[in-house]
C-alpha cells in the first residue's frame, strides 16, 4: 500500500468517526428534547419509553407479590428501591444498610421478630433480594400504618427512624398538625423524601 492510501485510509476512518460523533449527538438532542420538553401526561408515548429507561421496575415479580402481602402500593416499593440502592442487591451503606432496600442488620432482627416469631436468617440474607423486598416492604407497611397512611411521613421515617419522626411530628415548627411534616430538619431526609416522591409519581404515571 502506498503512503497515499495509507493516509487517505486514514482520513476515511476519521471520517467515519466524526460521522459516528455527529451522529450520536444528534440523536442524544432528541432524546434531550424529549425527555424535557414533552408534557407530563405523556409519559406513556415517547417521553414515557425514556423514562421507563431511568425508572424500571426491576424484581417486578416480588415487588408484586410482597405489595400484595403487606397493602403496600407498588409504585412506593419502586421509589424507596431505586432510591436506596438503584437497584443494586450487593450494595453496602458505610453505616452498614444492606441489600436492595438498605436496612440495617438491628431492623432486619427487629422485623423477624415481630413477623416471624424468631431471627430466621442471618445479615448476609439481605442481599438476597427476595428477602431485602419482603422485609423492606413490611416495614413499609409498617410505617404507613403507624404514621396514618401518611407516605411522606412514613418515608421519612424509614430514613431517619421512628424516634426522630416523631420528635418532628410534636415540633409544631415541622408538623402544625401533628401527622404531616411541613418541614424535615435534616437536609438528608428532606431529599431523600423528594426523591422517593418524585420517583413515586413517576412509576405511578408509567405503569399504573
Amino acid at each position: 500500500m502506498s503512503r497515499y492510501e495509507t493516509r487517505r485510509s486514514r482520513e476515511t476512518k476519521g471520517h467515519g468517526a466524526i460521522g459516528f460523533l455527529v451522529t450520536f449527538v444528534l440523536i442524544l438532542m432528541i432524546f434531550v428534547l424529549v425527555f424535557f420538553f414533552a408534557s407530563d401526561h405523556s409519559l406513556k408515548g415517547a417521553k414515557g419509553k425514556l423514562y421507563s429507561f431511568f425508572y424500571p421496575q426491576e424484581y417486578a415479580q416480588q415487588v408484586k407479590k410482597y405489595a400484595a402481602e403487606f397493602g403496600v402500593e407498588e409504585p412506593l416499593i419502586y421509589a424507596v428501591m431505586r432510591t436506596e440502592s438503584g437497584f443494586r442487591p450487593e450494595v453496602e451503606s458505610h453505616a452498614g444498610a444492606m441489600g436492595l432496600m438498605q436496612m440495617m442488620p438491628s431492623t432486619f432482627d427487629w422485623l423477624q421478630e415481630r413477623l416471624e416469631g424468631r431471627i430466621v436468617y442471618q445479615a448476609d440474607a439481605l442481599t438476597d433480594p427476595d428477602v431485602s423486598i419482603r422485609y423492606g416492604t413490611y416495614l413499609l407497611s409498617i410505617l404507613l400504618n403507624q404514621y396514618d397512611n401518611v407516605r411522606d411521613t412514613a418515608v421519612a421515617a424509614y430514613n431517619a427512624g421512628t424516634s426522630t419522626v416523631d420528635g418532628w411530628l410534636e415540633d409544631r415548627a415541622c408538623s402544625p398538625d401533628g401527622r404531616t411534616l411541613t418541614k424535615i430538619p435534616y437536609e438528608e431526609t428532606a431529599q431523600y423524601v423528594e426523591r422517593v416522591g418524585k420517583a413515586y409519581e413517576v412509576y405511578k404515571k408509567l405503569y399504573y
